[in-house]
């Protein structure tokens, strides 16, 4: 019968490098608070309203395109019209949204801490 080879891994755990272990705790204590609490709404961004607005706009030019018929060129000038028309409604929707959610998340939380 064959011996059986020893495992790599046995004998006594490794044993942890003192300053990497207090490299690690200063880290910790460096570490900012998160920007939002938790369940707090998503405040509204630029960068989010452009993205939406974009791709509205993306499937807009096609639907201009195939289905009401419309010139690519024509297509294009209808789609950045609507692209210019609809950042500045987000912007206005998106604020709207967040101060009713917040609105309602700070009543939510006043319960909360009541009880």
């Amino acid at each position: 019968m064959a011996k059986r080879k020893r495992r790599k891994g046995a004998g006594p755990p490794p044993v942890g490098v003192p300053r990497r272990a207090a490299a690690a705790q200063a880290a910790e204590a460096k570490r900012p608070e998160p920007k939002r609490r938790p369940g707090e709404p998503l405040a509204p961004s630029f960068q989010g309203v452009l993205i939406r607005a974009a791709i509205v706009s993306a499937i807009f030019f096609p639907y201009l395109v195939y289905v009401v018929d419309e010139t690519p060129v024509a297509a294009l000038l209808i789609s950045l019209l609507a692209f210019g028309l609809m950042v500045p409604l987000g912007l206005v929707l998106d604020r709207f949204r967040y101060k009713r959610q917040m609105k309602r998340w700070t009543e939510k939380r006043a319960r909360q801490t009541d009880r």
